[in-house]
């Protein structure tokens, strides 16, 4: 049997163990310049987007002066020497609401206004007194026991935002209390850094699509778990579909993905089986500016895994183990993603400090060990749980919020530290407390 595979094999052997760093280094040096273009998006819809310019105002937020309180408009001067010995008797002139701005009302020496809370102050005014500050004796008339500053309990023109000011930066990942900013400056659309487009194929004769009756066939689960990252990190996903196992397949796949994609994600077939033709298509399609920049990364899990370029497009070849998937897209895909969303080349996971519950000793010989972990919170901190299954179990993923990274050599005793990155902000939903 191995004679028969071994006679079908005509792989290129490219295989050659990396570090993490030096693998991350030779992505970002064969990536400059990779930054996706801008496009306009209603400010309404641009959470999560990433801001392509600079929002400069240009008006000033608030654009008229207005009560910050509900109370009464006053000249700080009538009530400069007021106390509750001296009291000072204002009259009421009238009352102003939000929707009185603009107004032409006014008050001179001696008199008051209401105002509610938004309302636009009238001229000759210049702080507002809390309503429950002042003793209403009449309709007409209220009682002022205590002085105020020029200004108080006022919102001035300005106050949030001043014209020409530097409001949102470039590169700035739009959150919810930002589109508020955005609306009040009256802006309808924004540049935004267009969503990359990441197109994931999986390789393997063994595979179907899911929800298909196949005897024998496995489900090709693991392009929607690579999707589903790859749109949670604000990117648009293709999944191209399942490529045989055979360069000539394997490369018409990748040469269709290329015009579609800004990145390219094969699953499986890169390992060093008689039947691993990926490396092969990637070296075929690479042309005299591309190929293979690495095939082989110092970690457990994600060792197979590699970087090429194909038709200027950067590829990225996953393992087929599914915990190996999803360590090598965090830790090789995600720093890419972001530096085309102009987030810089980092992978941007929240990384939180835990607890070890378990003792973890050193794994292989010079390789990293990128061990999933469960979190959960107790005595108000986080605690990590190692889980050791096997990487090809699914549940063992799902179980698991995050990862630690633990260098070659290193061990770890229960109840030291441990930092765990965790896959997505989505994660601290799931935490669960042991209190």
């Amino acid at each position: 049997m191995w004679d028969k595979l071994k006679s079908q094999s005509r792989q290129k052997r490219f295989f050659k163990l990396i570090s993490l760093e030096e693998a991350l280094s030779r992505i970002e040096q064969s990536t400059l310049n990779r930054l996706s273009e801008a496009e306009a998006v209603e400010t309404v819809k641009c959470l999560g987007r990433v801001l392509a310019e600079d929002i400069v105002a240009e008006v000033n937020l608030p654009d008229h002066n207005f009560a910050a309180m509900d109370g009464f408009a006053v000249n700080t001067k009538d009530v400069k020497d007021t106390s509750e010995k001296n009291p000072v008797r204002l009259t009421v002139k009238g009352e102003l609401f939000p929707p009185d701005h603009p107004t032409d009302a006014a008050i001179i020496n001696g008199e008051t206004m209401y105002v509610a809370c938004g309302a636009p102050i009238p001229r000759g005014a210049d702080a507002v007194l809390k309503v429950e500050n002042a003793r209403q004796e009449t309709d007409s008339v209220i009682v002022v026991q205590m002085p105020l500053e020029p200004n108080r309990n006022i919102c001035l023109i300005g106050e949030d935002v001043k014209k020409q000011d530097l409001v949102l930066p470039k590169n700035r990942l739009i959150r919810p209390q930002d589109i508020g900013l955005l609306v009040a400056l009256n802006l309808e659309t924004v540049k935004v850094v267009r969503k990359p487009r990441v197109a994931v194929i999986s390789v393997g004769e063994e595979l179907t699509q899911p929800f298909k009756s196949a005897p024998n066939k496995i489900v090709n689960n693991n392009a929607y778990i690579i999707a589903s990252l790859a749109e949670a990190f604000k990117a648009e996903s293709l999944i191209i579909g399942i490529a045989r196992d055979t360069v000539e397949d394997i490369s018409q796949k990748i040469a269709a993905a290329a015009p579609q994609a800004d990145i390219i994600v094969t699953i499986a077939g890169c390992s060093v089986g008689a039947r691993d033709f990926v490396p092969d298509a990637v070296e075929k399609l690479g042309g005299d500016d591309g190929g293979i920049i690495f095939h082989g990364v110092a970690l457990s899990a994600g060792k197979v895994s590699g970087f090429g370029l194909v038709q200027g497009k950067p590829l990225m070849m996953l393992p087929g183990h599914v915990g190996s998937t999803v360590a090598a897209f965090c830790l090789l895909v995600l720093p890419l993603l972001n530096r085309q969303l102009g987030l810089g080349f980092t992978d941007r996971l929240p990384v939180v400090r835990c607890v070890l519950d378990e003792p973890v000793r050193p794994g292989k010989p010079g390789v990293e060990l990128v061990l999933p972990m469960k979190m959960y919170s107790r005595g108000g901190e986080y605690h990590a749980v190692p889980m050791r299954k096997p990487l090809s179990v699914l549940k063992n993923l799902a179980d698991a919020n995050g990862f630690a990274m633990i260098h070659a050599g290193v061990s770890l005793d229960a109840g030291e530290g441990v930092d765990v990155k965790v896959y997505s902000g989505l994660e601290f939903y799931s935490v669960e407390s042991s209190e």
